[in-house]
């Protein structure tokens, strides 16, 4: 991500004064001289910085270079985070092509990690049985949502259990 595409969407969101703070200039693309995990993590922020103002195109850059970063990452956790929002950002910009395989790649990092009860494992479940649903692929999207309500009902979140459970029974239902 340059300079001018970090400005712009800070300028969007009005977050000049962050960037000064949190993004120390040292190399030609304006960002600080750290570990990837570290950039990496300034790049998520931005993203969901980019996202919460519905700017998607700078959310997708920015939560794609956050992935590249850390692919390699020893934290596959952080990275099953930044590619599911990825997944996500696509989701939202209807590229299902491309968000599909964000969201398989976090679900094959959260299954196969010894701490299986999060949240944000119920999330990613969550977020790709919404794509199947959106897509039309209903049993699938349903095995996913009674997958997910299992999952939020071990981290103890009702809101999260309701809606699956609803959704398990119209799993075509977009809310």
């Amino acid at each position: 991500m340059t300079r001018h595409q970090i400005q712009a969407v800070l300028g969007i969101c009005g977050q000049e004064r962050w960037f000064q703070l949190h993004l120390k200039p040292v190399t030609m693309y304006g960002m600080a001289a750290s570990t990837n995990d570290e950039r990496a993590s300034e790049l998520r922020e931005l993203g969901e910085m980019a996202r919460r103002n519905r700017d998607l195109v700078a959310a997708e850059a920015c939560y794609k270079e956050a992935s590249d970063l850390l692919r390699g990452s020893p934290n596959r956790l952080k990275f099953a985070h930044t590619i599911r929002h990825l997944g996500d950002v696509y989701t939202e910009q209807h590229d299902w092509s491309q968000a599909e395989p964000c969201f398989v790649e976090a679900l094959e990092i959260y299954r196969s990690h010894p701490s299986r009860s999060t949240l944000d494992f119920a999330n990613a479940i969550r977020a790709y049985a919404a794509l199947k649903s959106a897509r039309g692929t209903h049993e699938e999207a349903r095995v996913l949502w009674a997958e997910a309500g299992g999952m939020y009902e071990a981290v103890g979140i009702s809101a999260g259990v309701e809606e699956c459970k609803r959704r398990v029974n119209y799993p075509s239902h977009l809310e």
